[in-house]
């Protein structure tokens, strides 16, 4: 069996060294292999121009009270590091959105088989874990990355006040590279113009778990190429009741022209998301779970010059049991232009989705059905786009996944582009080692 999988995964390797002269749009191919020992794991990863590696060393499961871990690679930096690159809150909507009220340390993840652009980077992590104390969890780290040339640190202290009390603060900073920038229009006629340089950014967090409520305060502060600090502020908030959960979130930044970490130049803005979901229960032996769900995300600009702001509108309903899932969701994306006398109101997009899945014991199918209204006010013209996808998933070993999406775009009726994109994936495990491949072939037509 060892030496069929071995042949099975050389085989593939070669079949992808061959297919070099078909450009990535058309296919594209990956492979991974991991070797995972109980104190580290090694990856690696190539598609057909560039390859990756990665490294980790940890403590054994018997030294989980103090937990250590080094990594080393292609690392991909994540948790407090993508809140100072965004500490916005997402504008992506679905009716069982839930607030995010944990605190979030900064994170590393080894090379996948479909991320290449990440730099050699370095990650450690030391930590203190004991759920029974007062000072339940300490953790505290580094990421560094040496084109940045300084590292990034955050740390994390949570307090058990009582039984189901808990306190916890952490904080991420770091010096992080700006370009020099020659024209901004968040910027006055006076500043616009500065040099590339450094400056400094940081993220405290503190959040309150309590029961029924939990509540995350962020105040992310970003240093200007003009020596000033600027502050924005998020709080995220969730309620539950029984069967019933709500979920207030809150975005506030006034200032003109805050860089982050990675370059990304904030709006003033107040953004603000509300979520709905009840959740229902029928049968004891296999029960039938219902929830349903409706939320709303508003971005207002503060700027006088800005007078077009976003609203976005989700409803929907999921039914799942032990055996299948089905969920029907609808999002709406609208644009209110306060520059007129009368606020006048935009329909940018309608979205209707459908999607289900069967949970069988090898096997998994699955399928969604979706199509989109995006009118064109101005031109009175209306794009319709379709999409309808198929997916397997065999949970023997090797373990196989395959999907293929279709989508039809069409304006007034007349068609403008048609494409489809088809994968197959599959991982094997032997032991302490684990091989992944996936190769996705796209086929487009306008």
């Amino acid at each position: 069996m060892k030496r069929k999988v071995l042949y099975t995964v050389i085989l593939i390797f070669a079949g992808f060294s061959k297919m070099k002269s078909l450009t990535a749009d058309e296919l594209s191919g990956a492979l991974q292999e991991k070797i995972l020992l109980p104190f580290a794991e090694l990856r690696s990863s190539q598609n057909f121009e560039k390859a990756n590696w990665g490294a980790a060393i940890f403590t054994p499961q018997k030294f989980r009270n103090f937990p250590f871990q080094f990594k080393a690679g292609n690392l991909t930096p994540g948790g407090g590091f993508s809140k100072l690159n965004n500490p916005q809150l997402s504008s992506t909507l679905s009716p069982f959105s839930i607030a995010k009220t944990d605190v979030s340390t900064i994170t590393a993840g080894l090379p996948g088989i479909s991320s290449y652009t990440k730099q050699i980077s370095y990650f450690a992590e030391l930590g203190y874990i004991n759920r029974k104390k007062v000072f339940s969890q300490t953790k505290a780290n580094c990421f560094f990355n040496p084109e940045d040339k300084f590292p990034a640190f955050s740390a994390m202290q949570s307090v058990k006040l009582w039984k189901n009390v808990i306190i916890t603060a952490a904080g991420s900073a770091g010096y992080f590279t700006y370009e020099e920038n020659t024209f901004n229009s968040w910027f006055t006629t006076s500043d616009f113009y500065y040099h590339e340089g450094k400056h400094f950014c940081m993220m405290p967090q503190l959040s309150l778990s309590v029961p029924h409520f939990n509540t995350l305060f962020s105040c992310a502060t970003y240093e200007s190429p003009f020596g000033k600090l600027l502050s924005t502020y998020k709080t995220e908030n969730k309620i539950t009741a029984g069967r019933y959960s709500l979920n207030i979130s809150l975005f506030y930044n006034e200032n003109k022209g805050i860089i982050t970490a990675n370059e990304t130049r904030l709006k003033p803005q107040v953004q603000t998301k509300l979520g709905l979901q009840a959740k229902y229960a029928v049968g004891k032996n296999r029960p039938v779970f219902l929830k349903v769900g409706l939320s709303g995300y508003t971005a207002t600009n503060l700027l006088q010059s800005e007078k077009e702001d976003k609203f976005k509108l989700a409803a929907g309903a999921k039914v799942q049991s032990p055996l299948y899932c089905f969920a029907f969701s609808t999002l709406a994306n609208f644009t209110i232009n306060m520059a007129e006398n009368q606020p006048q109101t935009n329909f940018d997009s309608t979205s209707f989705l459908f999607s289900n899945s069967w949970y069988f014991k090898k096997i998994t199918p699955g399928m969604t059905a979706g199509v989109t209204f995006s009118p064109d006010n101005k031109k009175h013209s209306l794009t319709t786009c379709e999409k309808f996808g198929l997916s397997a998933a065999f949970f023997k070993n090797p373990k196989i996944t395959a999907a293929t999406n279709f989508t039809f775009t069409q304006k007034d009726g007349r068609s403008t582009k048609q494409s489809n994109t088809t994968s197959v994936s599959a991982s094997w495990r032997v032991k302490c080692l684990s091989f992944m491949g996936k190769i996705s072939l796209k086929i487009e037509e306008s």
